[in-house]
């Protein structure tokens, strides 16, 4: 005769109670041979929950069972073949149409309208078993957290677990990072995709050591709460609808549990960030109603920071350059009073720049003029600092591409390996090309390095052409202007007001 005999245990928990794989499978083999079966065949599904019937091992058994080989079907008990009625009703009516019979090591079952019952009820109370496991658990999980500690280790870059007390402490290297995000976005006011290629440009490690950082990554550490030093516990709630998927629901806010851990940045630059991101999501050029020409290179005169595009009037509505502390972002969070800078309308300044350089580029003595207005800023401790970092970055991948093209031309990589890591390599050298130069036009100085000549033969290396679509425009500035600083100097207000600027162009 021949038998199946199938065995499972979900938890290690299940196992120290006597529900080991081994302590089964010694059961219903001791229980085959009294059957007098001569040849076993063994279903294992080691850590699958009894909640589901799609199991590996127990789908096997199903497709075998179909070709009505099998004599005898053994469990060691029935919540072990499934833990819902339903299921154990599917399974004994499959294993009756081929042929083979249902037994359990443990317990027996008549064949009789009362042991049909009883295994009926049997699978009723594993069900109810596993409700109580699930109350029990959370009960466990509520009480834990009410008394202010950490449930499990979600392994938040910055932290370590400790965990004989179940809190974390800081790890003061990757705290750092952590400080340089939230500096970069409520400091800088960069958004999450510069800040990525800032961090890849300067090597900074990632968290879980991932190749390198991604956008979403760096939205996690800024949106999350435990940097401030509040963990919500008890904020989702999990359901399994299938073998290896889980539902995630949010609980009412009321049943949240704040849990403390310390904190690497305080409130205040909590509260700043967020208004930050959402300023930069308002702001992003996707949500702009048209391509302006200088977006992303304004700055304001009176307080070095972004201005960015505003928008006034309902039906025929004007578009400005605003600074960003007029934007919404107040000196409560940067630390700056709220600048007073007026708005600069965007097509006075995007056509004042664009004929300027046109000037510079159709008469060079203008050049001169333009040495002599450019100001310099003093250079920053920590932009040297961070210049250096992204040159010595440049030069780590300068040599991994020269290894991958030594490897390649040895036959260690194939070519499709070698394109797709020179690709990389490629991409991560043209984000530090580029985050390289903002930084060098930072340090430069007020007087341009180059010559009159030189300038005037970079300039009409771009402008060349007599006219120009708004994106040849845009395309060429981005190539020659580093930034564009800016102050409305007149005092005239309304529709019928006409706007004085001073302007500062500085280029790359």
């Amino acid at each position: 005769m021949h038998a199946a005999i199938y065995v499972r245990v979900s938890t290690d928990q299940q196992a120290e109670k006597g529900y080991s794989i081994d302590t089964q499978l010694e059961a219903c083999r001791k229980y085959a041979v009294e059957l007098g079966v001569d040849t076993i065949e063994e279903f294992v599904d080691d850590g699958y929950s009894g909640e589901f019937i799609d199991r590996p091992a127990l789908t096997e058994l199903r497709k075998k069972l179909r070709d009505k080989v099998f004599d005898f079907v053994i469990a060691y008990a029935p919540d072990r073949l499934a833990r819902k009625t339903i299921h154990l009703l599917i399974l004994s009516e499959e294993i009756g149409k081929a042929g083979a019979v249902r037994k359990f090591a443990s317990v027996n079952f008549e064949k009789t309208p009362e042991g049909e019952l009883m295994y009926k009820f049997q699978g009723i109370v594993a069900e109810y078993e596993k409700e109580k496991i699930k109350e029990r658990t959370m009960r466990g999980k509520r009480g834990k957290a009410l008394k202010g500690l950490v449930i499990s280790d979600a392994k938040p870059f910055g932290y370590i677990f400790d965990a004989q007390k179940s809190t974390y402490t800081i790890h003061e290297a990757e705290a750092e990072i952590v400080r340089m995000i939230f500096d970069f976005i409520v400091k800088e006011q960069m958004g999450t995709a510069r800040i990525c290629k800032e961090l890849n440009a300067r090597g900074i490690p990632t968290p879980r050591s991932k190749k390198s950082w991604v956008t979403s990554s760096v939205h996690r550490i800024l949106t999350n709460t435990i940097y401030k030093g509040i963990i919500q516990s008890m904020k989702f709630q999990y359901e399994k609808v299938g073998l290896n998927k889980k539902k995630r629901t949010r609980r009412p806010e009321s049943e949240w549990i704040a849990i403390r851990v310390p904190a690497i940045i305080d409130e205040i630059t909590w509260q700043a960030a967020q208004k930050q991101l959402q300023e930069n999501k308002d702001h992003s050029i996707r949500n702009l109603k048209r391509d302006y020409l200088l977006n992303g290179y304004v700055i304001c005169a009176k307080c070095g920071r972004a201005m960015v595009i505003s928008y006034s009037g309902c039906q025929k509505a004007i578009s400005y350059y605003a600074c960003l502390t007029r934007k919404g972002l107040s000196s409560a969070h940067t630390g700056r009073e709220c600048c007073t800078a007026r708005q600069v309308p965007a097509m006075l300044l995007d056509e004042y720049v664009f004929s300027y350089l046109l000037k510079l580029c159709y008469d060079p003595d203008k050049i001169a003029d333009y040495i002599q207005a450019a100001s310099l800023k003093k250079e920053d401790r920590k932009h040297k600092i961070a210049l250096d970092q992204i040159v010595k970055t440049e030069k780590e991948l300068l040599n991994q591409k020269d290894i991958v093209m030594r490897w390649f031309r040895q036959r260690m990589l194939t070519e499709s390996e070698a394109e797709t890591q020179l690709k990389d390599l490629h991409q991560q050298l043209t984000d530090i090309e580029q985050i390289k130069k903002s930084y060098e036009a930072k340090m430069a100085a007020a007087s341009p390095t180059r010559s009159a000549a030189e300038i005037t033969a970079s300039i009409k290396g771009k402008l060349h052409q007599d006219s120009f679509t708004a994106q040849e425009k845009r395309a060429a500035l981005q190539t020659i202007l580093a930034s564009v600083i800016v102050e409305r100097v007149d005092d005239t207000r309304g529709r019928g007001s006409k706007p004085e600027i001073h302007v500062q162009i500085q280029l790359k």
